[in-house]
């Protein structure tokens, strides 16, 4: 096969985490008195470095985010964490590349602490060689360094890699390590979005992903 070392995105790519993300900006608006009245435009932010919502969206200054940076998690971890679904068929998906004799990693802008969470809520974590994510900043840690650690940290040969993602982020990640990118189209990214970083694949679904990983057993 040629790829043998999966790096996956994780929402929007394994979980539609979309309603404990949005029930968790909407809480931190709250808390600091703001509302938002456009669901869809919260949503296109998914994804993205957590800050960049409060920054770009309503003009908070850095402290002022920090504060609806800490209220958003105050929220997530005690609620919003667990208002999560795995994609249809994803769970099958991940143990059937397991058993092929794939290596299967995590590369996810959310913190580690909730990323190791999630995983093992949805009896997943242990499919996985390594998890990369994020520590508790407002900023996130870009994608392209989590990328990078996983390949340094376990010494993957880049030809043999690909980075699974529904954003922008995953796929221009992936083309700055110099790997191959699947760009999935159910998660929270436009096509359009997606299409400028320009993927080596596009799938639609878990069973579009397969045919790409599985197509040379």
């Amino acid at each position: 096969m040629k790829y043998k070392n999966i790096l996956f995105d994780l929402d929007g790519t394994i979980t539609d985490s979309s309603p404990g993300i949005i029930n968790s900006y909407l809480y931190s608006l709250e808390k600091i008195g703001l509302a938002e009245e456009d669901i869809d435009k919260l949503r296109s932010y998914i994804g993205s470095p957590l800050r960049a919502y409060y920054t770009e969206r309503h003009n908070l200054s850095t402290a002022e985010s920090d504060i609806a940076v800490k209220h958003f998690r105050e929220h997530y971890a005690e609620t919003g964490i667990f208002e999560n679904t795995v994609y249809p068929n994803m769970d099958e998906l991940i143990d059937e590349l397991s058993e092929t004799g794939l290596q299967l990693y995590i590369a996810t802008s959310k913190p580690l602490v909730f990323a190791v969470t999630v995983l093992n809520h949805f009896d997943l974590k242990d499919y996985f060689n390594s998890i990369h994510g994020s520590d508790m900043s407002a900023d996130n840690k870009p994608k392209d360094k989590l990328i990078n650690d996983a390949i340094l940290m376990n010494g993957l040969n880049k030809n043999e890699c690909v980075m699974i993602g529904d954003r922008y982020h995953d796929i221009h990640g992936a083309k700055t390590n110099g790997i191959d990118s699947i760009a999935v189209t159910y998660g929270y990214g436009s096509r359009a979005e997606l299409e400028k970083e320009e993927p080596t694949h596009f799938a639609a679904d878990s069973h579009e992903l397969r045919e790409i990983l599985l197509a040379q057993k």
